[in-house]
């Protein structure tokens, strides 16, 4: 089976950014500088997990399976899981 990489990515991203927005107001004391850090934490650790399932999904037949029908690949753009 075949996953779609990138729109694994791009939900992590998607993820981060939208739980950063639902947090933002109690992290109303950071500095730009400081916030702009927890962003691109919150960001890697997206990032990271994604990573991890891939990798996962590449020793694991059921993980593989899930996440193929959940990011099916069209093209070029996929990974072997």
């Amino acid at each position: 089976m075949r996953i779609d990489a990138e729109a694994l990515r791009r939900d992590a991203a998607e993820v981060s950014g939208e739980r950063m927005l639902r947090t933002r107001p109690r992290l109303r004391g950071l500095s730009p500088a400081e916030l702009r850090v927890v962003e691109q934490t919150a960001e890697a650790v997206g990032q990271g997990v994604a990573c991890c399932l891939l990798e996962s999904a590449a020793t694991d037949a059921s993980l593989e399976a899930v996440l193929a029908s959940l990011y099916p690949t069209v093209g070029t753009a996929a990974v072997r899981g």
